[in-house]
C-alpha cells in the first residue's frame, strides 16, 4: 500500500521549495503525492473602491475573479512541478482557514505525512498574524515537516 503525502501550497516560492523536496526525498513509486491550496475568505475581505474595474459591477465578482485567477495559477503550478518530476499529484482546493483545512484534507486522505513550507516570519509576525505552519506542526496527528 502507497504512502500518502499532503502537501500545503499557496503559489508562493516557499510551498514550490516544499513541494520539490517532498518529491526528492520520497520514493515516487510507493508514495501518492497530494498538494492541498486552502482559499482563505479573509484574504479578500477588504476588497473594496474597485467597483467598475474592468467592466466588473459589484466587489463579489471581482473577488471572485481574483480567487479564480488565483486557484488557477496555484493549480497550473503544481501541475507543472508534477510533470517536471514525471509525478502525478492530485490538486486538492479548499476554502476556508488554512490551518484547519489542511488538517482536515490530511484526515480525509488518510495521509502518513504533512509537509508545508516555511515563510520565515519573525517571531513578532507569528504572534500578530499566526503562522500555518506553526500550527501545522503543533496539532497535526500525523508527523509533519516544514520545508526552509
Amino acid at each position: 500500500m502507497n504512502k500518502k503525502v499532503l502537501v500545503a501550497v499557496d503559489g508562493s516560492p516557499e510551498s514550490d521549495t516544499a513541494l520539490l523536496k517532498v518529491l526528492s526525498f520520497l520514493n515516487t513509486e510507493q508514495t501518492d503525492f497530494y498538494a492541498v491550496y486552502v482559499i482563505s475568505p479573509a484574504k479578500y475581505a477588504t476588497i473594496e473602491g474597485a467597483a467598475g474595474y474592468e467592466g466588473i459591477s459589484t466587489l463579489h465578482e471581482i473577488r471572485d475573479r481574483i480567487i479564480s485567477e488565483e486557484r488557477e495559477q496555484v493549480t497550473e503550478r503544481v501541475a507543472n512541478i508534477g510533470k517536471d518530476q514525471n509525478v502525478q499529484i492530485t490538486m486538492l482546493v479548499r476554502m476556508g482557514d488554512p490551518r484547519s483545512e489542511i488538517l482536515k484534507a490530511a484526515e480525509e486522505i488518510d495521509a502518513s505525512l504533512i509537509a508545508a513550507g516555511s515563510t520565515g516570519k519573525g517571531l513578532g509576525q507569528r504572534i500578530l498574524l499566526g503562522s500555518v505552519s506553526t500550527y501545522l506542526v503543533t496539532h497535526a496527528t500525523i508527523s509533519t515537516i516544514v520545508v526552509r
